[in-house]
């Protein structure tokens, strides 16, 4: 596929009459203004005629995949990795400029002058989002993309509660209490209890939430501080000086990948003005055409391609054993 620029840079729809190509750039009708994906830009003048072209985009902690897709084929995909380690970077670069002011004979105070402007987001999570927004610019300065659709979580859990649920109402209900958290925090731990010796054989036991610096007088809400354990582990007798929960800190897994994703996906479509969907439903059309999960597999799908293309991998077909999704 070679990609199209009219004289002014404005993209026009791609094309795959690769003789007709080397005949332009040869006859100075065309330029290449990029190589990878290959791109040319015309040097006379032509219609600007265009099809209606929609950007699917998978958005990720580490991994982005991206679709534009028209009425019958697929223009472009692929997976775009993102940088990692970037609150290490900022840590070392913290260090290094402590170290430099601190040579200074003098230097006046400068601790109270920093003002956070509306809408500020740590660097380490403002990298994540202008990662996305470059990519998207990328695909836009290639193609004539008119619509953007960018899968924004997994599940609409409000809408589960709330089929009508819009607007104010997300800001209202369960996710304002502590059973939103407990949920979370069973989620988190995967409904099992976190005991490593748990001896409960119950098919279906019975979960709490424990508060795990209890002991030390730690009995805030955060869910660092929290953990599930089952009715059996979870009583009054190992709460005790001689229990196995006093002075009991198992580390607990975080959940900063999906803390970042759930603010820069929201922010990104509202920077992009696109439209939002589901992960549900990516995965539902997905298994319903048979095609294999990959990131630029479900932008495909989230760009509304579901025709069968070349390149595109397939799952084993109907009946076969189901393989579990990575």
């Amino acid at each position: 596929m070679v990609y199209v620029l009219n004289h002014n840079g404005e993209p026009l729809m791609p094309t795959k009459r690769f003789g007709k190509v080397r005949r332009m750039l040869k006859n100075k009708q065309a330029k290449v203004v990029r190589r990878r994906p290959f791109t040319i830009q015309l040097t006379y003048e032509t219609t600007n005629y265009v099809q209606p072209v929609t950007l699917g985009v998978d958005a990720g902690y580490q991994t982005v995949g991206f679709s534009a897709v028209s009425e019958n084929e697929e223009l472009l995909s692929g997976e775009c990795h993102l940088l990692i380690g970037m609150r290490e970077r900022l840590k070392e670069r913290a260090m290094y400029r402590k170290q430099r002011r601190s040579r200074l004979r003098y230097r006046a105070p400068r601790f109270d002058n920093r003002r956070r402007s509306e809408g500020w987001l740590a660097p380490s999570i403002q990298h994540k989002l202008d990662s996305h927004v470059r990519l998207v610019e990328l695909v836009k300065n290639l193609l004539p993309v008119q619509k953007i659709i960018v899968e924004v979580a997994n599940f609409d859990i409000q809408a589960i509660q709330n089929p009508e649920v819009a607007g104010t109402l997300y800001q209202q209900g369960e996710q304002l209490g502590f059973w939103n958290l407990r949920e979370y925090i069973l989620h988190r731990d995967h409904h099992q209890c976190q005991n490593p010796h748990c001896k409960n054989k119950s098919v279906h036991p019975i979960l709490q939430v424990h508060h795990i610096g209890y002991w030390k007088g730690d009995r805030s809400d955060r869910p660092g501080n929290l953990v599930t354990l089952c009715d059996k582990c979870h009583i009054p007798a190992s709460h005790q000086l001689n229990g196995f929960l006093y002075g009991w800190e198992p580390k607990v897994k975080s959940f900063r990948p999906e803390t970042f994703m759930s603010i820069v996906r929201w922010r990104l479509t509202q920077l992009l003005g696109g439209a939002a969907t589901y992960g549900y439903v990516t995965k539902h059309v997905r298994i319903q055409h048979g095609i294999e999960k990959s990131h630029a597999n479900d932008a495909f799908i989230i760009a509304g391609g579901h025709y069968p293309t070349p390149h595109r991998s397939l799952c084993p077909p109907a009946g076969a054993p189901e393989q579990p999704e990575p």
